[in-house]
């Protein structure tokens, strides 16, 4: 049942109140990134001044799943984060930014460090920023129960809109195994994965900007791999074709055969009830959608570290398979991902040869039957036959294999280290066992701490796993001792710093296994309880990224309260801290 609520007046003044309070926000199973260029903010604010009306606002409110007084943003989750950011100094008009000292709210903010505040003399003047702030937004809110409810309201808001791409009307409003699939598999794809629901105060982190128009946003599209490859431009990847080419290559692993791609057949494919929907939502009960999701990622992992191993520049991949093209390379990265996936997931074979791969792939575009408006199923499959064949003297068969291990995982740290930005308190970075001293020696009360922050990830709730990784640290100048002392490099990633322990293996004159081992049996021997203990055991394992190699712990998700022995621990933000009396009882209610 939806209870429409009469539209009403809203301040700017109100809206940003309930903004930095927490109580907007924006659900990702059906709402988009933020999008908007700086042009299209500055075009808003410019009709605000001049008291024009901008379209309606229209919020959720789920109390049963939020509590009273927050909103899921259903439309307007653009106009919103441009007015906000124009108030927090992002962007100027007209070379004049919002001045903060005729906004207390906004002042205070912006001294905690919660934004940071513009030096520029070029100011609005009072009565500006007055206007501003008593703009009223026309907003709608009404109340809701139903999942089902908000996704058709929202896919009947979207669904005909001419701002939207084809591949974002096929999604918008429709929440089925498939299309979250596609959803889910994109995120991590892109490096924007996240929880579900998000302050709208967040969504900057995990939307993408251009390098040509920054936007203060946490990505930036040449650096994501669709871009960066050459297979997308900044422009498609923008409007949704990555997930286009993930829909694409989903159904033709479910229903192991070549998709007959063609716009018709996508927007079948995203059709309730279509036949082949059904039959695709079908092979998903046979091949359960954590299966392939899984394999996706670490097929795509593997791929992107066999390319950036031989070579890490821009449009490295376009280089490779079509030397003389400025073009995207989407059909022909198709067969070369299906027959990595043949390769590796149905064959479980491993690459033994990165520069042997890249050698073969060398004019691959050429090669391939190019389709026009209709992709053909049987050319498609001799496209990707004629890939295995170019490439599988270049695999072996190696325990452990490369999908579950080392590469394969190197897609899951890459975004582990973008999430914990948001996500803090759910990732601990450890630059390794040893001291920083310059007769580095084996630091003890650390492996302690490890086992503390295992059950303080683990008491964060029942739906939070988490993950401790060795070789990164996250101060800069502990990855400049380090180079001090190992004479090593390191990598900026995100604002942590990968080191890798491969120094630290060999300063202590022993295998990667022997390092792993002693990280074990000090688990082993701990007071953790079970399962936890059992559990976090059999999860740790190495990451190979960029030629380093880090140490990954996962903490599954737990039913029950954790303890180490009698003593409980929890976290807040990046810190490990012990819990005693009344918080012990407020984690422990978490899992009641």
């Amino acid at each position: 049942m939806v209870e429409i609520m009469t539209p009403r007046g809203m301040s700017v003044q109100e809206a940003y109140r309930l903004y930095r309070d927490g109580n907007f926000l924006v659900n990702r199973k059906y709402q988009r990134k933020l999008v908007w260029t700086e042009i299209e903010k500055i075009a808003l604010i410019d009709t605000i001044l001049r008291g024009f009306p901008i379209p309606l606002i229209l919020l959720a409110e789920r109390p049963h799943i939020h509590g009273h007084g927050r909103y899921e943003i259903l439309d307007g989750v653009q106009r919103l984060n441009a007015i906000f950011s124009f108030i927090e100094n992002s962007f100027p008009m007209d070379g004049k930014y919002f001045d903060i000292q005729e906004f207390a709210r906004a002042k205070q903010l912006a001294e905690q460090g919660i934004f940071r505040m513009e030096d520029s003399a070029n100011k609005l003047d009072e009565s500006q920023c007055a206007n501003i702030l008593d703009y009223q937004l026309a907003v709608t809110i009404f109340q809701a129960f139903d999942d089902e409810q908000i996704t058709e309201i929202f896919g009947r808001i979207n669904s005909s809109g001419r701002q939207l791409s084809n591949q974002e009307r096929r999604q918008a409003g429709v929440v089925n195994p498939f299309g979250e699939l596609v959803r889910k598999i994109s995120t991590e794809l892109r490096g924007d994965a996240s929880k579900d629901i998000l302050l709208l105060s967040e969504m900057p982190e995990i939307s993408i900007e251009s390098s040509r128009a920054r936007q203060s946003y946490g990505l930036t599209a040449d650096d994501i791999f669709w871009v960066r490859q050459g297979i997308l431009w900044n422009s498609q990847l923008r409007a949704g074709h990555d997930e286009e080419i993930l829909a694409d290559t989903l159904v033709s692993i479910l229903l192991n055969e070549p998709f007959a791609r063609s716009k018709e057949k996508l927007d079948e494919l995203y059709t309730i009830d279509s036949e082949l929907n059904r039959k695709v939502e079908t092979a998903l009960i046979s091949y359960p959608p954590d299966k392939v999701y899984d394999e996706i990622k670490q097929v795509f992992s593997i791929i992107k570290e066999t390319i950036e191993t031989i070579d890490s520049g821009p449009n490295a991949l376009r280089n490779i398979v079509a030397p003389r093209s400025t073009n995207p390379i989407k059909a022909s990265f198709y067969s070369i991902f299906m027959a990595f996936f043949n390769l590796l997931v149905q064959e479980n074979k491993s690459p033994i040869d990165s520069k042997g791969i890249i050698e073969a792939l060398k004019n691959h575009q050429s090669e391939m039957i190019s389709s026009g408006h209709y992709t053909k199923s049987e050319d498609r499959e001799r496209n990707i036959d004629k890939t295995v064949g170019l490439i599988q003297r270049y695999f072996a068969y190696k325990e452990p294999p490369a999908l579950k291990h080392g590469p394969g995982l190197a897609l899951d740290f890459e975004n582990s280290l973008r999430r914990s930005r948001i996500e803090t308190p759910r990732y601990e970075f450890k630059q390794g066992l040893l001291s920083l001293v310059d007769n580095p020696i084996l630091n003890s009360e650390l492996l302690n701490r490890i086992v503390n922050t295992i059950c303080a990830i683990a008491n964060l709730g029942p739906n939070s796993e988490g993950f401790i990784y060795l070789g990164v640290a996250d101060v800069e100048s502990d990855a400049e001792r380090i180079k001090t002392i190992y004479g090593t490099e390191y990598l900026s990633i995100s604002d942590h710093y990968v080191v890798g322990i491969d120094r630290e293996v060999q300063k202590m004159k022993m295998t990667i296994e022997r390092y792993l081992e002693k990280i074990v049996n000090h688990i082993r021997n701990s007071e953790l309880p079970e399962p936890l203990k059992t559990q976090v055991l059999t999860q740790i394992d190495t990451v190979t990224y960029k030629n380093y190699t880090i140490v990954r712990i996962k903490v599954p998700t737990q039913s029950q309260m954790s303890f180490v022995g009698d003593e409980a621990y929890t976290r807040e933000g990046n810190q490990t801290i012990k819990i005693e009396g009344k918080k012990i009882v407020a984690v422990n209610s978490l899992f009641a």
